[in-house]
């Protein structure tokens, strides 16, 4: 995975809330009582704050946060399911045709009002590259921003007329937040599908992808016949291919946006 150019890595749409927004919001985790803090989330602890136990049965929790620039890790579909249900659920017991596009439109500008849908997304901090080390020893600038260290995204800096509206920066996915949809400051830019494609499989690196035997199956698999190819049935995102020699492949299909035209929130949901 190499970093992209600004010009593929941003987006001008305007639209609903959406994987890797990146938003002008706030971050927090529970530390010990020494307040210990990796160098490259000092930035990060604006605050430190004792939280009271309802009992003596427990300590109190050590909180450390503040506000920071932050990337949305949540997935499209993740974001209106709450909002999604209820509109299917008032189309059906308005009777309303889903033909009938004003209709539809309305009932949507309706649920739309409802504030309790929805509202948790998941988000990570954007650091400063410099600040990445690993046992006290900075991480290879050039692989960090090529994409090449697992847990990192590579954010390219956004200018807009001459003014620099985030930083380069690499969004840190081994901190992750879930944050009120409505808690944050103010969205700062969206990013190109092209940009979601790669904080995708940045996260599945992390989480699901930490083995590097792919590409080897890959090359071993060249030049043979696949005599069979079927979607494993308890996980319909994994592809099963029989070769010629007898050998299965697993292949994980690429997570996508949802489709043009599905129902989701407008932009009157982000906050301005």
């Amino acid at each position: 995975m190499a970093g992209l150019p600004a010009e593929r890595f941003y987006s001008t749409d305007d639209g609903p809330p959406a994987q890797g927004d990146i938003l002008l919001g706030a971050v927090a985790r529970i530390v010990d009582i020494d307040d210990w803090v990796p160098p490259r989330w000092q930035v990060l602890d604006e605050f430190h704050a004792d939280l009271a136990p309802a009992n003596e049965t427990f300590p109190a929790l050590r909180v450390a946060g503040g506000r920071g620039i932050v990337m949305i890790t949540t997935h499209d579909c993740g974001h209106d399911k709450e909002f999604n249900a209820v509109v299917a659920r008032v189309i059906e017991e308005q009777r309303v045709h889903e033909n009938d596009e004003d209709a539809v439109a309305a009932v949507m500008a309706q649920v739309e009002t409802d504030p309790r849908l929805d509202r948790s997304i998941q988000v990570s901090p954007m650091l400063d590259p410099a600040t990445v080390e690993v046992a006290g020893v900075q991480v290879d600038q050039a692989l960090l921003m090529g994409g090449r260290v697992v847990g990192y995204l590579p954010v390219p800096p956004l200018v807009v007329d001459g003014q620099t509206i985030t930083p380069a920066a690499v969004v840190d996915l081994n901190y992750r937040i879930t944050l009120d949809r409505l808690a944050y400051v103010q969205r700062l830019s969206a990013i190109s599908e092209e940009g979601r494609q790669q904080l995708r499989y940045a996260l599945a690196r992390l989480d699901v992808l930490r083995t590097p035997t792919l590409e080897a199956d890959l090359a071993a698999a060249v030049g043979q016949e696949v005599r069979s190819a079927k979607v494993d049935r308890r996980n319909p995102l994994v592809v099963k291919l029989t070769l010629a020699d007898g050998s299965t492949l697993e292949l994980l299909q690429k997570p996508g946006s949802p489709e043009p035209g599905l129902v989701s929130r407008s932009r009157r949901s982000v906050p301005s």
